[in-house]
This record gives structure tokens, sequence and C-alpha cells, in this order.
């Protein structure tokens, strides 16, 4: 007996040997089926991180996981990811692992894959990832001759998929879905002749938009089926199924059999325990807002059928009814209800093309705050010309509403809405402008209305209206409040029709008045300039966008605002035309006040090509405005010319300007391609940091002030960087000619020719040239010595020369007249050359003074000293050459004496 045992446990330890090692010596066999089979069936790119093969888990059958796959597509759609999967369990007959007739597969299971479907305009989907095969049909294990048989055969009762992330993108039709997560469990003898299958489905947080509507929004989905299968002749009998979206639970009876011609089908379905409050939580705007709180009763009809076959474009006929009748609905948190709703609506088509199908609300009404609604709705033709005909009567207390649905925190709304709207026409009517063969009259009023929400100034309407016909909306006076601004406007706009059905754009012509319009609330803060300092716990500030011109309009808007805020500017009288048009607003012979002065404008603001960099484009003249007052207020002048901070006096300015602008509406100055001219009859400047400095070097107070009038300065804008053409200013006898550049990061490059008045340093040194540096508010000054000492030789010379000769004999000259004026010669070239110097150590003095470290005052000092020796060499230079020079005239007087 012990041998017995014995025996038996060694063969249980040999068997348990083999199930984990049998796996080590086929898993590499398995991989390279897999690998192989996708590739000659697939037109995708199959992976998989690993590979794991179980002979335990689900003994006597073989468990293969593929962990980490994923499945790429090619061709238009390389680089889609169709499929990934953390994982997939497969379970194969272990028999046919061992055996060469191919894997039998038995179950499948998909844990957290995330599929992305999507079919592009011209109909081509990405799923379509099987290859073209002529095999299509065969029965199982038929091959051509010569063909390699395959290596799988499918005998799957199990399919499960938890976890899954699943969204949808039509792009012919603008159809998306979207759900996350995904739970499907599909049972039955897959393999069998006839099978009864069974499928379960769970979808939470499911979104689907189609027409551009948005259907479902954060929806739950479910759905049991049982179906009698009978593979071979590919018909499926439905019994006890149950759908379910959201709270509404739909039953579902009848055939469906799938033929080379399409698929037949006989269906019904009913929702015989379904209430009004349920058909609710399919209306997005309700189930996603408070939808516990919403009691509703009334009597609820919902029916369904389809019968025929689907085949390419043609549809079996089908029809989809619902009732509500003697219908409330009410919040518990709220005292309003919404009463006598009353609702009879179908959808049908009897067999054949989709443009068969109609849309008839035969009547929808309601009654709300002592006031009733009406409406009606009725769609036909909606693919070949689309045909509608609808009625709006009634009357709407704004206030009522917000006291029977939540608006949300911090949202008021009060004011009465008032339509009497009926209109009938086809599509192809408002596509080809044919307006007469409408029918469309009545009116829309406002009246009183108020709306407050949370971070938007309040709006009030004390009324407008609107009258309705085929071709036009005609505003009457519109007068509103929005915080502290004020409109008003009446005009009419045309074509819109077709704009509101997204068939055309809207045009029209408005007229606009308001006394005060204050853009810095009305706009959104994003486009604001961003405070100087932030608090450190604050929110993030939202994303800058730029105001966006609708392509889809065509608008000419006459305004006349009396007073305009926007950012620090305040415009007066602002007066002109504005055209809308294809995303490019425009401005015609524009008028204002500002800046102090008068400003005529035209140009063009363009978001049509790139809506967050706007295009601006400008022509610009601007009359007696202030300087002061133009610093204050624009921050382009803020960044480019500081200098008009410090400048007294009124300007007069033309400029043609372009520019790209940034997402907070200001100019990117690295785009800014600008050229004008700036006049002003008088100006005045001072505490000016490059005056000062050059009033130090020159030792002449008089400088750091300048009155200058009749001042012209030509100037241009490009690369982010503002040059002027040479200019003239006087201040008093003292004369400047200035020209140069400023950066943006306020560096200065400018060349200053400035000429002293008669008798300054010691009649030399009169006329030189100054190079100012550095930046507006840290300038560096330099004297051009050498230059200023060889002109001072020339001048002094010739003018002693004159002096000493001038009408006078020879004779004359010569003796005791003559050694005076060569005195006086010596005596002008040493003061000179004292002033020279003075002037060269002024400058080697401010050069220390900015120094702001040991180091850099070392260097300032030796620089300094530079200038100082070369200030002394010409100095030097100077007496030698008046020396030259008058014994230079010593010889030629000498000389014409003698003859």
């Amino acid at each position: 007996m012990k041998k017995l045992f014995k025996v038996l446990g060694i063969a249980v330890l040999v068997v348990l040997a083999l199930l984990v090692t049998l796996p080590l010596l086929v898993e590499s066999r398995i991989d390279g089926i897999v690998r192989r089979e996708a590739e000659k069936r697939l037109a995708a790119r199959l992976d998989f991180e690993r590979l794991d093969l179980s002979l335990l888990r689900h003994f006597p059958r073989a468990s293969v996981d593929l962990k980490g796959l994923t499945l790429v597509g090619e061709g238009e759609f390389a680089g889609d990811t169709i499929v990934a999967a953390r994982r997939i369990s497969v379970v194969v007959n272990l028999g046919s692992l061992l055996g060469g007739e191919g894997l039998e597969v038995t179950k499948v299971v998909l844990t957290d894959p995330s599929v992305s479907a999507r079919k592009l305009a011209d109909g081509r989907v990405n799923w379509a990832v099987m290859k073209p095969s002529e095999e299509v049909g065969k029965p199982v294990g038929e091959t051509e001759a010569g063909e390699e048989p395959s290596s799988f055969r499918l005998s799957v009762r199990d399919v499960r998929i938890d976890g899954a992330r699943v969204s949808y993108r039509d792009d012919s039709s603008g159809m998306r879905l979207r759900t996350a997560p995904l739970r499907l469990r599909l049972r039955g003898d897959l393999s069998a002749a006839q099978a009864d299958v069974r499928l379960r489905l769970d979808a939470a947080d499911v979104t689907f938009a189609a027409g551009g509507a948005e259907l479902l929004r954060s929806a739950t989905v479910g759905a049991e089926i049982e179906a009698a299968a009978d593979f071979a002749a590919r018909r499926f009998e439905l019994s006890r199924n149950r759908l379910q979206v959201n709270d509404v639970e739909v039953s579902l009876d009848g055939w469906v059999a799938l033929s080379d011609e399409g698929v037949a089908m006989d269906l019904k379905a009913a929702a015989p325990k379904a209430s009004f409050r349920d058909v609710l939580s399919l209306v997005p705007a309700l189930y996603a807002r408070d939808f516990r709180d919403l009691r509703a009763t009334g009597e609820l009809s919902l029916s369904a059928w389809a019968r025929g076959t689907l085949a390419g474009e043609r549809l079996p006929a089908f029809g989809v009814s619902l009732g509500v009748s003697d219908g409330t609905l009410r919040y518990a948190s709220l005292p309003g209800v919404i009463e006598r709703i009353d609702l009879k609506a179908s959808l049908t088509n009897p067999g054949g093309p989709m443009d068969a199908t109609e849309l008839d609300v035969e009547r929808f009404s309601l009654a709300l705050g002592g006031n009733d609604l009406r409406a009606s709705l009725h769609a036909s033709r909606p693919v070949s010309d689309l045909r509608l005909r609808a009625e709006l009567d009634g009357r709407i207390d704004l206030g009522a509403l917000s006291e029977a649905y939540p608006l949300g925190e911090g949202t008021r709304l009060r004011g009465l809405i008032t339509a009497n709207v009926r209109g009938e026409g086809r599509m192809s009517d408002i596509r080809q402008k044919r307006y007469r063969q409408m029918q469309a009259s009545g009116v829309f009023t406002i009246e009183n209305l108020e709306l407050s929400l949370p971070g938007v100034p309040e709006v009030h309407i004390d009324r407008a209206s609107a009258g309705v016909s085929p071709d036009a909306l005609t505003l009457g006076e519109l007068t509103a409040r929005i915080g502290r601004s004020d409109l008003a406007a009446r005009g009419q706009l045309t074509d819109y029709l077709g704009y509101l059905l997204g068939e055309g754009d809207l045009a029209g012509k408005l007229y606009l008045r308001s006394e005060l319009l204050d853009l810095n609330q009305l706009l959104p803060e994003s486009s604001q300039p961003a405070a100087a300092a932030q608090e450190p716990d604050a929110a993030p500030a939202a994303e800058a966008k730029p105001l966006e011109v609708p392509r889809d309009m065509r608008l000419s808007l006459s305004v006349a605002f009396r007073k305009v805020l926007f950012r620090q500017m305040e415009i007066a009288d602002l007066a002109g035309t504005l055209s809308m048009r294809g995303g490019v607003l425009s401005l015609d012979g524009l008028k204002m006040g500002l800046f102090g002065g008068r400003v005529n404008a035209s140009g063009r603001y363009a978001t049509a090509d790139d809506p967050l960099h706007p295009s601006l484009s400008l022509d610009l003249s601007v009359q007696q405005a202030s300087f002061a007052r133009t610093f204050a207020e624009l921050e382009t002048v803020q960044r480019l010319v500081p200098l008009f901070e410090k400048t007294g006096g009124d300007y007069s300015l033309t400029l043609r300007m372009n520019a790209r602008l940034q997402p907070s509406m200001q100019p990117d100055l690295g785009t800014l391609d600008a050229r004008g001219e700036i006049r002003s009859e008088h100006i005045r400047l001072g505490n000016i940091a490059a005056l000062d400095a050059l009033a130090r070097v020159l030792r002449d107070e008089g400088l750091r002030q300048i009155e200058a009038r009749d001042v012209r300065i030509r100037f241009t804008v490009a690369d982010g960087r503002i040059a002027t053409q040479p200019f003239d200013i006087r201040m008093g006898k003292t004369s400047i000619n200035l020209s140069g550049v400023t950066g943006l990061d306020e560096t200065i490059d400018y060349t200053a020719r400035v000429t002293l008045p008669e008798g300054s340093a010691g009649g030399v040194l009169s006329t030189f040239n100054v190079h100012i540096g550095g930046t507006f508010s840290s300038p560096e000054i330099t004297l051009g010595l050498k230059e200023a000492a060889r002109d001072a030789v020339r001048d002094v010379v010739e003018e002693q020369v004159q002096k000493l000769t001038g009408g006078k004999d020879v004779g004359e000259v010569l003796g005791e007249a003559f050694e005076q004026q060569a005195a006086k010669l010596r005596a002008e070239a040493a003061r000179a050359g004292e002033k020279l110097v003075e002037a060269a150590r002024g400058q080697r003095q401010q050069l220390i003074d900015k120094a702001k470290n040991p180091l850099a005052k070392a260097a300032a000092e030796k620089g300094g000293d530079a200038l100082v020796r070369e200030a002394e060499k010409q100095a030097a230079n100077l007496a030698a050459q008046a020396e030259q020079q008058i014994e230079t005239l010593r010889r030629k007087l000498t000389a014409e004496k003698g003859e």
C-alpha cells in the first residue's frame, strides 16, 4: 500500500511538473502563431509586451494572456491607436496546443481596453483592419489547394470586456459618442449551428451628439438581451430583452436576420413602466442639474417599431411616437411649477430612403406663472430639400421660470418674453434667397428683462422688439444697460433664416448709440492687462483670448458713442461706421476725441486667418493731442517712447501701421511695422537722464531743460525698434541735430550734433558730436574729442588770423600789433585746451559715478584716465598747431613785406 501511495505521489508530482514546465516549452510557439496570424490577416500593426501561458488557471484548458496589447492603424490611419488593452486573456483547448490542427479558442476576456473608432468624411473607417479575402463564407476548415490552413478555430462560449473606454467619431455626419467605463458579457456557444445567446451591457458617463445637438450627456446605458441564434440561417429571435437609458426602460421583441441583401427585421419596442419623469431624464439640461430633486407627473405613451430591410441607403419602415398629457414638473426646493404640459410627437418613415423620414410635433404646450406657451413643428425631406413648418405663440415670465427651474447659484432672471410667430418654407428657397416663396410673420418682444450671472455685469433690457418677415428681422428700438454701460440699437437683419439653420451668413445694418460704453467691464478679464502684482493665493488668470470677429456675419454698424472706456484710454464722441464681414472688422472714417486731441482712424482688425493672433492695420491722423496723456493711456507708447512721460505740450501725428496682436490684445511689437511724422509747435522736456548727463559733461546747466518750437520728426518702426530721421531742436542759443534708434528694452543709440552759442568754451569747441547710448533711464554720454579738437584748432586759428590780417596793410600787421594778436591766439588755444581737458574730466567722473561695484569702478577709472590723457594730448596739439600757424603767418607776412 505504501508503495502504491508512493507511486501515486510521484505521478502527481510529475503531472504538476509538466503543468508548470510545459507552458515554458510552448509559449514561444504560441507567440509565433499569434504574431504570424495577425500579420497575415490584419491590415494594421498588432503588438504586445508579453505573452504568458498557464495550464493551472483554467485546467483542463490553457490560458493565454497578452499583456500591453496595441492595435495601430496604417495608411490613412497611420499612428491611430485603435485598441489598447492592459490585458487580453484567451482560454484555449489544451489538446489544440499539442496537436497540429491549430488553437481552439473558448473564452476571451479584455481588461481595461481603450477603443477609438473613427469614420472619415469619405466613408473610410479605421476599424476595417481585416485584409481582403476570397474565403469569406467558406465552411470552417475548407481551403484552396496548396493554401496553408488557419491556425485558429473559434469555439467561443464566453466573451467579457471590463473597464472599457470607448470613443466614436463620425466626420461624415458629425456624430460623436464617448463612454467610460463600459462592461460587456456575451455568453453562448458561438461555434454551434444554433444556440441561446445572452448579452449584458453596462455603460456609464455616455455622451452622444448628432446633428450638432447633444442628445445624451453623462448618461447611463444598460442592456440585457436574450436571443435564440440560428447561426446557419443568420437569424436571431429576441425575447425577454431590456434596454435602459438613464431612467427609461424599454422592452424589445421581434427578430433580426442577416443576408447578402441586408438586414431584415421585425421589431417592436415599448416602455410600459416608464413615467414622464423617466423620459425627462433623457433631456441633458434636466438630467445634469438636480435631477434627484425633480418631481414630475402626467400620463406618458412611448412606443417604437421597425419592419422591413436595412440595405445600403434604404431604411426599413419605422415609427416612434411620444405622448404626454396633463404633465407637471416641479423641483422640491423651488416654489414654482410648470404645468399643463401636453405633447404629441412622432418620427416616421414608410420604408425607403432617409429623405422619406418625417418629424411631426403636432402640439406642445405648457403653462407657467399664469402664462401659456404653444408650439408646433413639422419637418420633411431632410436630405433632398428640408421643408419646415413651425409656429410659436405665447408668453414666458422669466421670473416664474427662475422659480420653477434651478438656474444656479448667483443667477437671477426677470422679465417677460412674448412671441407670436409662424413660418413655412423650403431650404432650397433659403439657399437661393427666394424669400417671396416662403411664409413668415409675427413679432417678438422683450420687456423689463434683468439677468445677473456670477462674474458678469448685470444686463437690463427695458424693451426690445423684432418684426418677422420672410426676408428680414426688423429691430425696433432696443434700450439696454449692461453694467455701467448703456446701449440703444435699431436696424434690420437680413438672411436670418439661412443663418439660424446654418446655411448662410447673417447680414444687415444696425445703428448703435451709447452715452457710456465701459469695455473694461464688458470684455473678458483674460483680454485685460495683467495686474502688476497678484496675491500669492489668487486663482490663476484665465487664458487670454482676443475678441474674435464672426466669419458668418456681414453687418454694417453705424455707431455714435459719447464716451468709451478701454484700458487706460478715455475716448470721447466716437462716431463712424464699422463693417463686419468674413472675420474682418473694418473701420471707415472713425472719428473720436482721444489723448486730449482729435483722431481720425481707418483700418481693419482681422481674426479670420489666426483667431489667437489677430492682424491690425491702421491709418491714423491725430491733431493737438497731449504727450502726457498719450503716455499715461497707451501701453505701447510706454514701452516704445518713454520720452513722452517727461514731455510737455501737444502734438499732431500721421501714422500708418501694421501689426499682429497677442492674445491679450496688445501689439506684438516684434511684428509692428509703422512709419509716420510727429509735429509740435511747442514742446518742453525736463528731468530726463540723457539731458542731465549731457549737461554734466558739458558743464552747461541750461541743457537740463529743453523748450523747442516747430519740431518736426519723421520716424519708422520695424523689428521692435523705433528710428528717427535727423531733426533739429533749438534751446535758446544752443541747437542740437538729433537722430537715432530706441529699442523695446529701452536701449538708445542716438547721435547729437551740438552747436553752442558764440563765445562758449573760450571761443572753441562750439560744435561737436555727442553719442548717447545705454538705456533711457541710465544713459551713457560719449564726446567726440578728437573731432572736436581738430575742428577747434582750425576754427580758432582761422578766426584769429582773420582778426590779425583782415583789411590791413602788411606793414601795419607786423610789429607790436602782430605780437599782441599772436599772444591772444596762444591764450585762446590754451583756454580751448583747458575746456577740452575739463570736459574729459567731467566725463571721467560720470563713468566713475555710474560704476556699481569696485571692479566696475576700477574699469571706469581706467577708461576715464584714458579719456583725460587723450584730451591733454589734443590740448597740447591745439597749442602746438596755434604756434605753427603763427610762425607760418609771420614768414608769409615777412616775405610779402620784402617784396
